[in-house]
């Protein structure tokens, strides 16, 4: 038999976690002894170590002997672009203080936005880039980022011009999210603001072409559910499409005003109804939950997974790395899903890959080993699935290529 060349060959793994199953909320399509063929960026075939090197010949071989091989992580909910730190307000919750108490006073958001906004954009930039390379190097392939720490129109800008630049320069798949409906700034109302959100900057954001989706803050005490819902109708009235911050402290309507616009996904969901829950079953959209979010608040409170799950949605998970939930891995999401959500090893799987996918839009690109796909994968220090969830990630990741060219090894971004 001659055989076909290739660019890469990913060979001699414990288990190729493919998710190019028919059973799609449980199946992973595990392939003992397995590897990937990779050609222009594109994967090829996810079969077994034997087939491939039957079939095809390559330009670069690594080996993946005593790991597990992964889809490239995707993590759909990501505070990236910010100045400062919020390690004092921290302390505050340790002793008792609530977020939104904090936020009531002037703290939390209002902090970041007064130190981003007294940011250079070069600093952003700077501080941006650090972050992602942590992200690649936790095996985050694809990563969701959204501006909100400015609160008026130059400063979401500026952030949002930031997000552009990384996903030029930085090797990770960037989402652009806007989310100038993160809090209300001092000496506005509510009103005041949603007003300059829809009519001065979502046009300006749009017109520039500097997100692919719009988010709000759907809160009591930040913007309520029929304010939440004019500025995601007004986003996608100019082709942003919608997300919503649901439900994450009361359940003030959140996750009602993400079906009623079909959203592609609402995140949190901590206070949001089993009803919803159903009825995203036929709106289509993605529940997205952050359970490191939940830990890092110390309220004890998270979100339903298991009754999610048991309904058949398509549970995702990410990060919310913020100021107040400096967590940029996914497998350390992994971890307190399983320990927190009581998701197993599969689900979670799921959860940091297809359904992540799912929740930016970009299922047919990324989240699955399947032909034809972008060859974004991760090699993993593992003996099999079920290790996901169970370690805590340190020191798990080996190999991260991005459209078949490798990006990290040992664990380590490659210059």
């Amino acid at each position: 038999m001659v055989k076909k060349r290739v660019d890469v060959l990913v060979l001699n793994s414990n288990e190729t976690i493919t998710l190019d199953s028919p059973e799609i909320e449980n199946g992973l399509g595990i392939v003992d002894n397995g590897g990937v063929a990779i050609d222009k960026g594109k994967i090829v075939l996810a079969a077994s170590t034997d087939l491939l090197e039957r079939k095809f010949r390559a330009g670069r071989t690594i080996n993946a002997e005593d790991e597990i091989i992964l889809p490239g992580l995707v993590d759909p909910h990501t505070h990236l672009v910010f100045a400062g730190a919020r390690d004092a307000e921290f302390q505050l919750r340790i002793a008792g203080v609530s977020y939104m108490e904090i936020l009531r006073k002037g703290g939390g958001i209002i902090e970041t936005v007064n130190r981003t906004r007294q940011a250079s954009q070069e600093s952003l930039f700077q501080f941006g880039k650090q972050r992602l390379d942590t992200c690649l190097e936790s095996g985050s392939t694809t990563v969701e980022i959204k501006s909100g720490y400015g609160l008026r129109l130059d400063d979401e800008l500026k952030i949002l011009r930031t997000v552009q630049r990384l996903g030029n320069d930085h090797p990770c798949n960037i989402v652009p999210t806007f989310m100038g409906a993160h809090a209300v700034p001092p000496g506005e109302t509510s009103s005041e603001y949603v007003s300059s959100v829809i009519k001065e900057m979502l046009p300006r954001v749009a017109q520039a072409g500097l997100a692919e989706f719009c988010d709000v803050f759907c809160e009591q005490g930040v913007f309520d559910s029929i304010e939440s819902e004019r500025i995601l109708r007004k986003a996608a009235k100019l082709g942003l499409k919608p997300k919503i911050h649901a439900d994450q402290f009361t359940g003030c309507g959140g996750a009602e005003v993400a079906n009623k616009l079909h959203a592609t996904s609402a995140d949190h969901l901590i206070h949001s109804s089993a009803k919803q829950f159903e009825q995203m079953t036929k709106t289509g959209v993605i529940p997205v939950l952050l359970p490191s979010s939940s830990h890092n608040l110390l309220a004890g409170e998270n979100a339903d997974a298991r009754g999610m799950l048991g309904m058949g949605l398509p549970v995702a998970l990410g990060t919310d790395f913020s100021p107040s939930n400096w967590m940029l891995g996914q497998l350390s999401v992994a971890a307190l899903a399983s320990r927190e959500l009581r998701m197993n090893a599969p689900e979670i799987i799921r959860g940091i890959t297809i359904n992540a996918a799912r929740a930016l839009g970009l299922e047919k690109r990324v989240g699955s080993l399947h032909r034809g796909k972008q060859a974004d994968l991760v090699t993993l220090r593992a003996p099999n699935h079920r290790w996901v969830g169970y370690t805590y990630g340190e020191r798990v990741v080996d190999n991260v290529l991005i459209e078949g060219e490798p990006v990290v090894k040992d664990g380590k971004r490659i210059p």
